[in-house]
């Protein structure tokens, strides 16, 4: 079908595997690729952050940014938070 662009499988990433991890711990069966992956994995991530930030004074990010993460670069900062949390609850 000309004219139709293809749409390629985005390359894994860091976020992918706590996002994972986080739908697997709750549960879920959602792997990359899926109908409501990034939208599962999006949520579970920010609910994270929020924990993360609670008390702060700090606002987590909104969860439309937690999403463009799954495609564009996630942040250090944010990698680090996710990356304690899930080595805790080990």
């Amino acid at each position: 079908m000309e004219g139709i662009p293809i749409m390629t499988r985005r390359k894994l990433t860091k976020i992918d595997e706590f996002a994972q991890a986080l739908i697997n711990q709750n549960g879920c069966s959602i792997s990359p690729g899926e109908y409501e992956y990034v939208s599962t994995g999006a949520t579970l991530i920010r609910q994270h952050l929020e924990n993360f930030f609670q008390g702060t004074g700090a606002q987590p990010p909104e969860l439309k940014t937690v999403k463009n993460w799954f495609y564009g670069n996630c942040p250090d900062w944010a990698i680090a938070i996710l990356s304690r949390a899930l080595i805790s609850r080990k």
